[in-house]
């Protein structure tokens, strides 16, 4: 990459501690980086889960031996762009003349692949589309920023340090947005959970492995309260310094009921569409009585809250209780559906509908457990709120939960592999200014 394009990312005096920093993380061979993602790899198998790399064509071609030996054992991989360029200021032309060269190279090398994450986190509108073309699953490239250090506790350098990586990494607030998968020009669309290894040691300086554990471990309480996903960003050269870190955030995964699911990303992005194809049908059968039908697949989570069920139910979380049949009686003296005004926008019925609750624009306030008004315009930043309104209400409710198997939330380990050896990351300069 350019000096200019680093110095602008990292800062010039990271820039220089990069220098070193990547002196000792890289070999002339890429043996030292190997054994890295191996022992990575046995720490998330360990567990019992799969990690998700996503990695630059040019360098898997340059090593594909080991990539394909963990592949072959279930490892998730992932496309990193062509070469480690910034895809956001690239022509449409660019990104998808790139996109088409790392496809041959995956498939050349016996990779299977369905997914994509932009390098340095850096998308633009045009990219999802073109990814979509280009025949890929999902793009994990939306920084999710979680605010769980205080920066004005730590010195000056290390303040602009971090804030300087979020003006270039731009993420959204995980206070203000849900940290969900979502549809995009056909993609399935997961966000990425930062501070990721990068900012930890490098922009915040924190290099305490307790410390590292603690701010991973806040992120994945934080998700499990919320019901949302914690796609952890880990690349394996900074492995070592975080390894307690991951090893206590998978272990703490384990333990509560309901409970995590721990999956690649592919296996996010396929539940993703799995779900959407969920529906229920409702027939009245007077006095309050609804006989519900579920048109789902087996590990569908169906979720009843403020409603009586004929037939068994498991306590779930809250105060909601899960159904385990597919066709069942439920008692309620509203219908268990949440009603809109006719005005409403597409994306807010959409985006309820993604949820999995029952929508229905035709009722009037009286005839539906929850009605929703001045719903013209809805964005992003408004499904936070809205959700947190349909929570704290007390109307009968009927939906599919967010993840397969009762999960409460879920977690995905990931990682970026950028270079593996010194040549590497040096050939990453030429390949920023002459690969077209």
């Amino acid at each position: 990459m350019k000096v200019s394009f680093l110095s602008k990312s990292r800062g010039l005096s990271n820039l220089v501690s990069r220098i070193f920093t990547v002196l000792s993380r890289f070999g002339i061979s890429s043996k030292k980086f190997e054994n890295r993602l191996k022992k990575y790899v046995e720490v998330v198998q360990g567990a019992g889960y799969l990690p998700t790399f996503a990695i630059t064509a040019v360098v898997l071609d340059r090593h594909p031996d080991c990539i394909k030996e963990l592949s072959q054992k279930g490892v998730e991989f992932a496309v990193h762009g062509y070469v480690h360029i910034d895809y956001k200021v690239a022509s449409r032309e660019k990104k998808d003349n790139h996109f088409k060269k790392a496809i041959n190279i995956f498939k050349m090398r016996e990779i299977p692949f369905v997914g994509f994450r932009a390098p340095f986190l850096r998308t633009d509108a045009n990219t999802s589309p073109v990814l979509s073309d280009n025949g890929f699953l999902y793009n994990s490239s939306r920084a999710l920023c979680w605010p769980i250090v205080d920066i004005n506790k730590l010195s000056g350098y290390r303040q602009n340090n971090f804030n300087s990586l979020m003006e270039f990494y731009k993420p959204l607030q995980a206070e203000e947005y849900v940290s969900l998968p979502r549809f995009e020009n056909g993609l399935v669309e997961i966000p990425v959970s930062i501070p990721d290894d990068e900012a930890i040691l490098e922009r915040l300086g924190i290099s305490d492995e307790k410390k590292i554990a603690d701010i991973w471990l806040d992120i994945l309480k934080r998700t499990y309260d919320n019901g949302e996903l914690f796609v952890l960003s880990l690349h394996p050269e900074r492995f070592d310094y975080c390894e307690t870190g991951l090893r206590e955030t998978l272990q703490k995964a384990k333990e509560p009921n309901p409970p995590v699911w721990v999956a690649t990303l592919k296996e996010i992005a396929e539940w993703w569409r799995e779900k959407n194809k969920f529906i229920f049908e409702i027939q009245s059968q007077g006095g309050g009585g609804y006989r519900v039908k579920a048109e789902c697949s087996e590990r569908a989570t169906i979720l009843v809250k403020n409603v009586e069920i004929h037939g068994p139910t498991d306590r779930w979380f809250d105060d909601y209780r899960c159904v385990t049949a597919r066709d069942f009686i439920l008692e309620s003296q509203k219908r268990p559906v949440i009603g809109v005004g006719a005005d409403s926008c597409t994306a807010v019925i959409k985006f309820l509908q993604s949820e999995g609750y029952i929508i229905d624009s035709n009722l009037k306030g009286e005839d539906c457990g929850l009605f929703l008004e001045n719903l013209k315009q809805f964005g992003e930043a408004d499904k936070k709120a809205l959700l947190g309104h349909i929570e704290k209400s007390n109307a009968p409710m009927l939906r599919y939960w967010r993840w397969p198997n009762q999960a409460r939330s879920a977690l995905a380990v990931t990682g970026d592999i950028d270079s593996m050896t010194l040549s590497d990351f040096v050939l990453r300069i030429l390949e920023n200014k002459f690969k077209k």
